[in-house]
């Protein structure tokens, strides 16, 4: 009997460590540009009842730390983004010209390595700022940038890797990772294309059409793609698993890349795509899921963003019924209780601001969709994203909530991961000021949320 229940009682606390993680935001696999497969971490049930209990003290304590907003307005919004912006400025290597991926706000720090897939990120929400204001000093900045972005291209033609980006670049060693993962090449294809759109430099169409044709080597015969090749102790090894956020990544960006080109390499790799995600949509009749992740939004928000970008070179009405239908099954769930404001707008199964900051970025795109199809009920989506802007501005770092931090300056307008982890990962930020700015000029003057 003693030891039956010290048996028990260690699993109990096994779950409960596990509950801690979760509760300390330690599952990084809820972001939407990289993926660590939860699936294989583990497969024990959360007991409904301990899990609410905890979460009943942990959100007390939560709500006491943090500063609720009751309030949204447009200028608050504005102010936002121009904090947003220079967040970012502050998360620049300055002299690789590359971008930090965390932000260690506690202890003021960074890690010693720059990420393409973050670069490639920030560079593309400064463009978005840049198309809401012209700014002077974004403007003199991009060709640094760029640069480092075909710094981390591998140009070898002699390599299989041709045309793909290397994931990281490790400052101390001045080493490139040797790690090529399809959503980095997805990423940088979309902002390779609006450097090229804003300057004609033909060296970002250039850049953009390499990386595309690496990508299409990457498809698998089902349309899906290989998620990376990367270099191990045995040498170089494939992806295989399914990824619904690096397919929704490849997607989108060969659509973009189709569009400026028409080649029609890039159209069949994206229809491929397309038509796999179609599939498994229409046999679910629900959220999908690939093998990284157990069905959740934000994987299927990268459906919604991807079958967007993809009508705009396929007006099959099968992709936009899919659209619609998948976009109100993430609007169902929406946390929508306003005497919770602790979690008031965010998103079930999102658990950090990366998350829930691109679900919203989404439905951003998902409005402005539905107003160009001239849909009748385009309201709701503007709606759900009034709501969860007023829930990342509280997760946003300000002049209140920072004032115990080692460098408060350097930590004003990050976005923080969640209530508990306060370090800031860049694409949270990015993911956040790309909402507020995509639907500003929608919105109403005077107040769009009050709350008491």
């Amino acid at each position: 009997m003693i030891l039956k229940n010290a048996k028990t009682n260690w699993q109990y606390l096994l779950i409960i460590f596990i509950l801690a993680i979760i509760l300390a935001g330690g599952i990084l696999w809820f972001s939407e540009i990289e993926e660590v497969n939860f699936k294989e971490l583990s497969g024990l049930k959360k007991p409904e009842k301990i899990e609410n209990n905890i979460q009943t003290g942990q959100q007390k304590k939560e709500e006491e730390s943090t500063f609720l907003i009751r309030y949204l307005d447009k200028e608050l919004i504005s102010e936002k983004i121009k904090q947003g912006k220079e967040f970012l400025y502050r998360m620049e290597n300055k002299d690789e010209k590359g971008f930090y991926k965390k932000y260690d706000a506690l202890n003021d720090s960074f890690e010693n390595r720059l990420h393409t897939v973050y670069s490639a990120s920030i560079i593309y929400t400064f463009l978005y700022i840049n198309d809401l204001e012209e700014d002077e000093e974004i403007l003199a900045n991009l060709s640094g940038w760029g640069d480092f972005l075909l710094f981390m291209q591998n140009k070898d033609e002699k390599d299989e890797k041709y045309g793909a980006f290397h994931y990281s670049y490790y400052l101390d060693k001045k080493e490139k990772e040797e790690r090529f993962v399809v959503g980095t090449a997805a990423l940088s294809i979309f902002t390779l294309l609006r450097l090229y759109d804003l300057t004609d430099d033909l060296k970002y169409l250039e850049s953009a059409k390499l990386a595309g044709n690496w990508l299409a080597t990457m498809q698998k015969s089902d349309g899906t793609m290989k998620p990376y090749l990367k270099l191990s102790s045995s040498g170089w090894v494939y992806g295989n698993q399914i990824s619904l956020l690096y397919n929704g990544q490849v997607l989108s960006a060969l659509a973009k890349l189709y569009q400026r080109t028409e080649d029609e390499k890039y159209y069949d790799v994206a229809e491929g795509i397309a038509q796999y995600f179609a599939e498994e949509y229409e046999e679910e009749q629900g959220y999908i899921e690939g093998e990284y992740r157990d069905k959740n939004p934000i994987s299927n928000a990268w459906v919604v963003m991807s079958l967007v970008d993809f009508y705009k070179i396929n007006s099959d009405e099968r992709y936009k019924k899919i659209i619609f239908e998948l976009s109100n099954l993430i609007l169902d769930n929406q946390k929508d209780n306003s005497n919770d404001l602790l979690y008031h707008g965010g998103w079930k199964g999102a658990y950090s601001t990366s998350g829930t900051g691109w679900i919203t970025e989404v439905m951003a795109e998902t409005y402005r969709f539905c107003l160009a199809e001239n849909k009748k009920d385009c309201q709701k989506y503007e709606t759900a994203v009034i709501k969860a802007m007023r829930w990342l501005i509280q997760n946003t770092y300000s002049e209140k909530n920072s004032l115990s931090l080692k460098n408060s300056e350097r930590a004003i307008g990050g976005v923080f991961w969640n209530n508990i982890q306060k370090y800031v990962r860049t694409d949270s930020v990015c993911h956040a000021l790309n909402s507020y700015i995509r639907i500003f000029d929608y919105l109403d003057d005077g107040a769009l949320l009050s709350v008491d």
